[in-house]
């Protein structure tokens, strides 16, 4: 073969190589830029799975630049008295505006003070902390620890926020009521709540995985009330959805149609529900709470609180990539992927409650 065919035969080989490069997808370096991405964050959790690198090691080895999947933008929807309600250590104030003047209270105000008897309901009729309980608590921090007075400041946060209620005589029975005309006003976290309500009445007859599922008209409630954007709404929704019914189970989410994992979908929810503005900073109660009790220190946000200390590797990268379907479900009304669209209610009815024997019989 002389030169000048050996020279053809290159220059036709490099342009056919240079013409196959142009004709690929321009998404091409995009899509391999992510899955390198995705396969640093699967090694990284395998890594750190097995023992061979610390939370240090596994937050480094994922790039903020390869997310595990794009997120839609999701404007925030949550009004000045919810935040204030959400980062407050007094919770008393939020039912004192209401009975201030119960007649004239909008639906957020009855809906606050409502979930204010809720959140303490539990300490009413007992005494605040005392000497006691405190000398208890500092008793179980380690001496040159520094995370001690972190610790402290948010023991004195997490147990004073209820202060004020003690002797009260208000029961499940207000919140119930106050969270039902908030509901009727039009509070999409009320009407969420009460949804739960009648939910566990009718749970408490229910009979297997359909009698366990939410009526047509409790998902309409729902879907209007995720609709909203309000992130205490999504919150109560997502237990209602993940933990407290059969809604989702034997279900296929998203567009993939992925089975329902409540390990998955549960921190999924509030981490959706911080994309639209709840309250995710390190004033969330759960991170209060890990600091005071656990020695969990130092976290400026409920995300990486929940990445180190709660979920395993694996589960963090699933709610991650859930907190994206559920965000994208909402925004585009795919309430098929959340398992919530319409025909996807309880497809039998609860059996009546039995007749008791008549007396002698």
């Amino acid at each position: 073969m002389n030169k000048t065919l050996i020279a053809v035969i290159a220059a036709v080989s490099l342009l056919a190589y240079g013409m196959w490069n142009f004709l690929q997808t321009p998404a091409a370096p995009e899509a391999k830029a992510l899955a390198g991405g995705a396969q640093a964050k699967t090694a990284a959790a395998s890594t750190y799975s097995s023992g061979g690198g610390s939370a240090s090691t596994l937050a480094q080895a994922m790039p903020a630049s390869a997310p595990a999947a794009a997120r839609k933008p999701i404007a925030t929807m949550h009004s000045a008295a919810r935040m204030e309600f959400e980062k407050s250590h007094h919770l008393k104030q939020f039912y004192d505006r209401y009975a201030a003047n119960p007649e004239g209270a909008d639906a957020e105000t009855k809906y606050l003070a409502a979930a204010a008897i809720e959140a303490c309901q539990g300490r009413m009729g007992r005494a605040p902390p005392t000497d006691a309980d405190k000398a208890r608590f500092m008793g179980r921090l380690k001496d040159g620890d520094p995370n001690n007075q972190q610790r402290i400041d948010a023991y004195n946060q997490v147990t004073t926020q209820c202060d004020g209620f003690q002797g009260m005589n208000l029961t499940g029975a207000d919140a119930a009521r106050l969270f039902r005309e908030a509901a009727a006003a039009g509070d999409p976290a009320a009407k969420v709540a009460v949804t739960a309500e009648q939910f566990r009445e009718s749970a408490r007859t229910a009979v297997g995985i359909e009698g366990r599922r939410l009526t047509e008209d409790q998902l309409g409630s729902l879907r209007d009330a995720l609709s909203s954007g309000d992130p205490l709404a999504m919150q109560r929704a997502g237990m209602l959805l993940t933990f407290g019914s059969t809604q989702l189970t034997d279900r296929q989410l998203g567009p993939d149609g992925n089975f329902f994992s409540p390990r998955d979908m549960g921190p999924a929810w509030q981490l959706a529900a911080c994309d639209r503005g709840a309250v995710c900073d390190s004033s969330n109660t759960r991170v209060l709470n890990g600091c005071a009790y656990q020695g969990n220190c130092g976290y400026q946000d409920l995300q990486s609180y929940m990445q180190f200390n709660e979920l395993a590797p694996n589960v963090y990268l699933a709610a991650l990539q859930n907190q994206t379907l559920i965000n994208n479900a909402i925004a585009q009304q795919r309430w098929d992927w959340l398992g919530i669209a319409p025909g996807m209610g309880r497809t039998v009815t609860n059996p009546p409650a039995p007749t008791p024997p008549a007396k002698g019989k």
